[in-house]
């Protein structure tokens, strides 16, 4: 009996050296290293910078630009991944090892944009009506009580090469002077006249009559000193006339100006 029960237990204590070592070499070293790639569900690009959570470890990683992660993991953890556009996404670590890269894929995400609407401006089209709609304040409007005089006057502008024959009312002339329309009416007669001048006398009708051009031309032209009056007041056969003389003196001056140089 006794010889037995020695037996036996000196077979249980084998049996433990046997395998307990072999039990508890496998619980320390069920942990693996786990390498997995991150990939979005349309066109399968990477994700980078996604978060994955070990749940059970309490720890993470992200993911590198082309959408790679690598930790330690036990089987049966849950990893959770998430990235900013996809869903989250929970991953349950397998028993056995892949060896291999593991794709995770995440579905990207719809995001819910309220509908916006422009209640004062409205359309496009509506906005730019409203634009040339507003009423701006005239900064050149006259008194209120001389308005009132204005609106039993009719006015008439003389658009003619010389306005100062044309007569005027004292009121027209306040009118022409201080409004806004007067003024323009004034800034176009202005440009008007100098456009004539500039029509008959320049550098081409310069050229044409003396040869010169270019600076010489401008010095000529500096030497005649013709002011704008001048030039509106003559025909153009005398204005011509008168450059022709004009160069002839021209002429004079500059041989003098080359004989005191040498000199």
């Amino acid at each position: 009996m006794n010889r037995r029960f020695v037996y036996a237990y000196t077979t249980f204590i084998l049996m433990l050296i046997l395998v307990f070592p072999k039990l508890y070499a496998q619980n320390s070293d069920s942990s693996y290293y786990f390498y997995g790639k991150v990939l979005s569900l349309e066109k399968r690009y990477p994700v980078a910078f996604a978060h994955v959570i070990n749940v059970n470890a309490r720890k993470g990683v992200v993911t590198d630009s082309l959408g790679n992660f690598e930790t330690w993991v036990n089987p049966n953890d849950v990893l959770n991944i998430s990235a900013i556009g996809f869903e989250h996404r929970e991953y349950k670590v397998p028993v056995q090892n892949p060896d291999s890269v593991v794709e995770i894929i995440l579905v990207n995400k719809i995001y819910a944009i309220p509908e916006v609407s422009i209640s004062y401006l409205g359309t496009y089209r509506e906005f730019k009506q409203k634009v040339l709609d507003l009423e701006l304040p005239d900064e050149n409007e006259l008194h209120p009580q001389i308005n009132k005089i204005f609106k039993h006057v009719e006015l008439e502008y003389p658009l003619v090469e010389e306005p100062a024959t044309s007569i005027i009312s004292p009121i027209s002339l306040i009118y022409s002077v201080f409004s806004k329309e007067g003024k323009a009416v004034k800034k176009y007669l202005n440009a008007k006249e100098r456009a004539d001048v500039k029509e008959k006398y320049n550098i081409t009708v310069i050229k044409n009559l003396t040869g010169l051009e270019g600076l010489e031309a401008k010095e000529f032209m500096d030497f005649c000193n013709f002011t704008d009056d001048y030039v509106r007041s003559v025909t153009e056969y005398e204005l011509y006339a008168e450059i022709k003389k004009q160069y002839e003196e021209y002429k004079e001056e500059q041989e003098q100006i080359e004989k005191d140089t040498i000199q």
